[in-house]
């Protein structure tokens, strides 16, 4: 199926900025995204771009449904899912298909999924488990409306970081959890039961720890170019803020600036990348020169933005507007060939109740920047 508009941006000419410096990376300081699905997601979050299929996927997580946009024919389509998905990650190397009971040979569908209870490899082309639900302590032991959020897989590709949000529940407060896949050996034993009939087998097995004790709202989560540098935001704070990651270890600790060899941290001021003076940081993802694009959620207080900002100084280098009312902008992520377009999720859940008219809230929207992202890393 043809999507005019999509077209239009997918083929649209733009000047690229030949700089090596942030502040003079971007062509334009103001940029407007054009609605390309008119999807009206709950709550439209995670967005990603799969360079292998050339498809955007985002979750819907309220809507329970997965989606994808098809950048070569333009189709959008959507599966239901069993429960929330409130973040995924695509994997590498997805198990084979007949170690799962899977006739059709089929593996594409497979991802790392964030439900709202726990962390799970899951077919959801083929609504199938392909693993149990992850060992470790429980995510989530208020139960909805908390749940587990934002997430991504760590630059190693070994550990998919995401953490919680606490329902809007007073004194609730929730976890940032590494999952990884761990190999466990168990012991068979054969009919006779004799040490000769019994048979050492390794099972791997998704297994989450925790990374940071407690958190309120978890969103954008992501890493710089070169992998040396978390970010991460409690969105009621209004501030992303930056650590130190140790992708060996996949640790994460007080940000220092790589220059400073006398100190091993530096002072809490310089650890906050920026703090928004309008609205709340939602998702983030990061271009080819380390900037942090950011969603910023405005929850019916007018139209909202993502903003362009350089992590060095805080400054916002570049603002990308939405064209009508749309205040809940939730995520982001380059896409396309040239991974030159920024594809942004939206949402439209609430605003009823506030009497809010936002007509194309929960679409997908896109905008060529003139700036290349980075590839999004595959669980392992």
């Amino acid at each position: 199926m043809r999507n005019e508009v999509l077209s239009q941006i997918l083929n649209e000419k733009v000047l690229y900025s030949t700089s090596t410096t942030n502040t003079e990376l971007l062509p334009k300081s103001i940029m407007e995204a054009t609605l390309v699905v008119d999807c009206h997601c709950e709550l439209g979050e995670g967005v990603l771009y799969d360079d292998i299929q050339n498809c955007i996927l985002w979750t819907d997580i309220d809507g329970k449904q997965f989606h994808s946009l098809d950048l070569t024919d333009g189709s959008h389509r959507t599966k239901d899912l069993p429960k929330m998905l409130c973040s995924f990650a695509m994997l590498q190397q997805p198990p084979h298909p007949e170690e799962h009971g899977n006739d059709n040979g089929s593996n594409c569908g497979v991802y790392l999924c964030a439900w709202e209870d726990g962390f799970q490899l899951y077919d959801i082309e083929n609504s199938q488990a392909w693993s149990e639900m992850s060992m470790g302590e429980n995510p989530n032991p208020m139960n909805l409306p908390s749940r587990l959020n934002d997430g991504r897989v760590d630059p190693s590709g070994k550990r998919f970081i995401c953490g919680g949000y606490n329902g809007d529940i007073d004194g609730c407060t929730m976890k940032v959890f590494k999952c990884e896949i761990i190999t466990a050996e168990t012991t068979t034993h054969g009919s006779g039961g004799t040490k000769k009939q019994q048979q050492q087998q390794q099972q791997q097995q998704l297994r989450h720890d925790v990374l940071v004790d407690s958190i309120t709202v978890t969103n954008s989560i992501c890493f710089s170019p070169n992998g040396k540098t978390f970010y991460l935001a409690d969105s009621p704070t209004k501030e992303i803020v930056r650590y130190n990651y140790d992708m060996v270890n996949g640790t994460f600790s007080t940000f220092f600036k790589e220059d400073d060899a006398t100190s091993s941290s530096s002072s809490s001021s310089s650890r906050v990348v920026c703090k928004h003076d309008v609205g709340v940081p939602d998702g983030s993802c990061v271009d080819s020169q380390g900037n942090i694009w950011n969603a910023v959620w405005r929850g019916g207080d007018g139209p909202s933005m993502v903003k362009c900002i350089n992590p060095v100084n805080g400054e916002v280098l570049c603002t990308v507007r939405m064209p009508d009312s749309t205040s809940q902008v939730t995520c982001c992520c380059f896409g396309g060939k040239d991974l030159d377009i920024l594809f942004i999720t939206t949402a439209k859940i609430g605003l009823e109740n506030q009497g809010k008219e936002e007509p194309n809230a929960g679409g997908l929207y896109a905008v060529k920047v003139g700036v290349k992202g980075c590839l999004e890393k595959r669980f392992e």
